[in-house]
């Protein structure tokens, strides 16, 4: 259980950062190589990345409406975005059934 969730947030963040799917290395990369990176940090950076998709994505609508964005890039947008905020579901379900297996283990 625990590799799947590694492996969920390492295609998460390869998803978030195109750069790092190739093996380019982004200054988030070397920031997080100097300090560490926890459980923590992972999920604050995945809030964070998820927040920016959203506002993206209203941006796009906001522009859609106001006539100048192609719908396309709204739906891309807003699809992304739906990725995403699943990928944060399924992250956030696997660490609480994590947590309540923790919980039922005998002392």
């Amino acid at each position: 259980m625990t590799s799947s969730i590694s492996s969920a947030i390492s295609a998460y963040r390869n998803a978030a950062d195109p750069l790092a799917a190739l093996g380019g290395s982004t200054e988030s990369d070397s920031a997080s190589a100097e300090t560490g990176t926890d459980f923590a940090s992972v999920l604050k950076d995945a809030a964070k990345v998820a927040i920016g998709g959203a506002k993206e994505a209203e941006r796009a609508s906001l522009s859609a409406v106001a006539g100048k964005a192609d719908i396309r890039e709204v739906v891309a947008a807003v699809a992304n975005t739906e990725m995403t905020l699943n990928t944060v579901v399924n992250v956030r379900d696997k660490v609480i059934n994590a947590y309540t297996e923790i919980l039922r283990m005998p002392i």
